[in-house]
């Protein structure tokens, strides 16, 4: 129904066009034809694709859906009058029977080969499989930044959207992880407590930075120590709970910022644990997105500072791991 409205709208935009109700402006004239608040046509002078086309336009290649959507196809010719959207497509994620959701998945450790012996290790040959079922699935796997847009109505829910996340920093990341993350060109964030960081199973500050560096891998942070930040009256006041999320927070970002130059506005949860304090404290320090270790999905909806994740485990099949992506809810 919303890409028939869509449709709709951009037909008459076009029979706008034709009868001088909408003015022809561009910054390339040969290309951009009219708009509204809606909408721009553009006429094609080579060939592109819808990849193309919103890498160019929208500045992201994942909204190529988007454009997809809109006109019905994903590729397009020379001199094709193509529809794209200035604001997002259906925003909401909800459909006539179904509403988008965004599934996080957890990853942890990773051994070579394919073998894996703690609950917390995937395989790398695992992972790949994993990567390969995504890929060829037609999933799309976001970045946190990009959930983050999605949440603030500034973009929409692409179709079969993952994203991919990696707690605590071993060495595992650098040496099995992210060379198959690059092999298929996905992004994850990975979420370091800065105290492990050098630690003889642990990722150096160097490995850190180079993958960061590379777009692959976004750092966030897990805290200094990776102590519960839950608030127990048995063990602690108030006044002692909230000086230690203070530490802890405050913490690690120091270490990200001296070692990686960076100011972290990503957070997952120790063990999934928080307090009121802490979502408060994380707000008040300007973090876009925390993250539990809550199982369940992400609707538009959903609060920022306490997303659900699901967590992957060395006996997950793949057959499980399907049943792991949900990036719809049917009603």
């Amino acid at each position: 129904m919303l890409v028939n409205t869509i449709k709709i709208t951009a037909c008459k935009v076009i029979l706008a066009l034709s009868a001088g109700v909408l003015s022809a402006h561009s910054v390339l004239a040969d290309r951009s034809l009219a708009e509204d608040s809606r909408f721009e046509l553009i006429r094609l002078s080579v060939d592109k694709s819808a990849t193309q086309l919103a890498t160019e336009y929208l500045n992201d290649h994942v909204d190529a859906w988007q454009i997809s959507e809109l006109n019905g196809r994903t590729s397009f010719r020379a001199g094709d009058i193509v529809s794209l959207p200035k604001n997002p497509v259906n925003p909401t994620g909800v459909y006539a029977n179904r509403t988008r959701s965004i599934p996080i998945l957890c990853y942890h450790q990773f051994t070579a080969g394919q073998q894996a012996e703690r609950r917390l290790e995937v395989s790398a040959d695992n992972f790949e499989r994993q990567m390969a079922f995504l890929a060829e699935s037609g999933f799309h796997v976001i970045s946190l930044k990009k959930l983050s847009q999605i949440l603030q109505g500034k973009t929409a829910i692409p179709p079969r959207a993952v994203v991919l996340t990696i707690d605590d920093g071993y060495r595992s990341v650098y040496t099995q992880a992210y060379p198959i993350l690059k092999k298929y060109g996905f992004s994850a964030t990975l979420f370091v407590y800065t105290d492990f960081i050098g630690g003889s199973a642990a990722l150096s500050w160097q490995q850190i930075k180079t993958m960061n560096d590379s777009g692959v891998i976004d750092v966030g942070s897990h805290t200094k120590t990776h102590a519960s930040l839950a608030f127990d009256p048995q063990q602690e006041t108030a006044d002692e709970h909230q000086r230690r999320i203070i530490m802890e927070i405050d913490g690690a970002a120091k270490a990200l910022k001296k070692r990686l130059n960076l100011k972290p506005s990503l957070l997952a949860y120790p063990y999934g644990d928080s307090s009121p304090y802490v979502v408060d404290y994380l707000a008040s320090k300007h973090y876009d997105l925390a993250a539990t270790v809550k199982r369940g999905d992400n609707m538009t909806y959903a609060d920022p500072l306490l997303l659900q994740r699901t967590m992957i485990y060395n006996h997950h099949s793949l057959s499980d791991f399907k049943k792991l992506l949900s990036p719809s809810r049917y009603e």
